[in-house]
């Protein structure tokens, strides 16, 4: 029992001096997200290439959506597999909403989308660099 008891103190007495020195050396929350924000390092060209890239990734995504819910139709209407009324209103919904959005994205001209780019990347760049807040 005595050296339980010996042990349990010793392990106190170091968690205590161990918290006590990290205490000393921790930085506030705002510090250290500050710290991933150098923005002398961002270049405004690779946030544009970014950004680009994730423009066709969704465009990507809209075209198997689409394509998903054209082919739940498809077995709906061939009675392969019965929809609710519900989730054949929904996924008819969601196809005319794909379908408008994926047009909108690829009929934009290349002067329009390299300006939408632009403007999107210096948004990005001026709400990085803007302070944080103290919570």
């Amino acid at each position: 029992m005595k050296s339980f008891a010996s042990a349990l103190f010793l392990s106190f007495i170091f968690t205590a001096s161990l918290v006590a020195t990290t205490a000393k050396e921790t930085k506030t929350v705002k510090q250290r997200l500050q710290e991933h924000r150098d923005l002398s390092n961002v270049n405004k060209e690779h946030l544009v290439t970014y950004l680009s890239d994730r423009h066709e990734r969704r465009i990507e995504k809209l075209s198997e959506l689409l394509e998903e819910r054209k082919q739940q139709i498809e077995h709906h209407e061939s009675g392969h597999r019965k929809l609710s009324s519900e989730d054949h209103s929904r996924i008819l919904r969601q196809r005319v909403n794909f379908e408008t959005k994926l047009d909108q994205l690829q009929n934009r001209d290349e002067t329009e989308h390299a300006e939408m780019m632009s403007h999107e990347a210096e948004s990005m760049y001026r709400m990085e660099s803007v302070d944080y807040l103290e919570f």
